[in-house]
């Protein structure tokens, strides 16, 4: 068997039309179809049901896709680490984090040590969606929830604590809510439906059911700047919250937290670069967040 097969076996089971795949591979359609039979001849299983508008994979083909991604993730890893081993304290280092923690905390200390080693290329990508870890794209993961899977080595460097918070000028016209109860009446800044499944979603859900929001948005950025345009009640970071002079609901009341986790990929602790990120990563939010 070919390894190499793999990217093309991955790529028709997310495109799932020759054509699709061969455009993300930047090769013919019929290079593709070449190196599926090979590969299905090889394995002597059936991977894909072709059919009139492309491509379904089998059972057998569903089954492995999540060692076909590890695999292929594993090889992708290899294959850099080898290539940028001799660059000590250049090349690129791929940093995943949390929407405003990556772009309140980590940009700034990233732009500063950029500034000391000019020579290392930060990739930064920060969104409210958890990295999917299959893939192992990211030199350095940091995550909200500790991950159960995954080539990465785990350390906790910090709590985010979040709270109910409104701007003065919301609080002046329409007042606190004195029990949870009364956001029925206030202006609530909640989540689209497709992330209620987020923490600071389901704190306000229990504590408060049934509540509607006002208005619905996809990232915490929209959110801090909803609350700041006076739009009503959020539930945000501390971090980001308090130096914005945001005011607070209820503090009284549990307020969530998330313990914050590094990852750090096996196989890129080896390169100096990317524990020298690593600790300014670590420095950076420990400052930020007082931990």
């Amino acid at each position: 068997m070919d390894w190499n097969d793999l990217k093309f076996f991955l790529a028709l089971a997310q495109a799932r039309t020759l054509s699709g795949a061969a455009a993300l591979l930047g090769v013919s359609p019929s290079t593709v179809s070449r190196r599926i039979v090979t590969l299905e001849e090889a394995l002597q299983v059936r991977l894909f049901r072709p059919h009139r508008d492309g491509y379904d994979l089998t059972d057998a083909g569903q089954g492995l896709v999540p060692t076909a991604e590890q695999a292929g993730a594993q090889m992708r890893v290899f294959e850099r680490t080898a290539r940028e081993a001799g660059d000590e304290l250049a090349g690129p280092v791929r940093v995943e984090a949390p929407e405003l923690l990556g772009q309140d905390v980590l940009l700034p200390a990233m732009i500063r040590l950029m500034a000391d080693y000019p020579a290392i290329r930060v990739e930064l990508r920060s969104s409210v969606q958890p990295v999917r870890l299959a893939a192992e794209e990211a030199d350095i993961v940091l995550r909200l929830v500790r991950p159960s899977h995954g080539n990465y080595r785990l350390k906790k460097v910090a709590v985010i604590r979040f709270g109910l918070y409104a701007s003065e000028d919301y609080v002046r016209r329409n007042g606190y809510p004195d029990v949870p109860e009364d956001l029925h009446r206030h202006q609530v800044i909640g989540w689209t439906e497709d992330l209620t499944y987020l923490a600071m979603a389901n704190w306000l859900a229990s504590h408060c059911p049934g509540v509607r929001p006002s208005l619905r948005l996809t990232s915490f950025a929209a959110q801090a700047e909803a609350v700041r345009q006076g739009a009503g009640w959020a539930v945000l970071p501390d971090f980001i919250a308090v130096p914005a002079g945001f005011a607070p609901g209820m503090p009284d009341l549990f307020r969530p937290e998330s313990e914050l986790w590094l990852l750090t990929h096996a196989q890129s602790r080896a390169l100096q670069r990317v524990n020298l990120v690593r600790d300014r990563v670590i420095v950076a939010i420990r400052e930020e967040l007082s931990w």
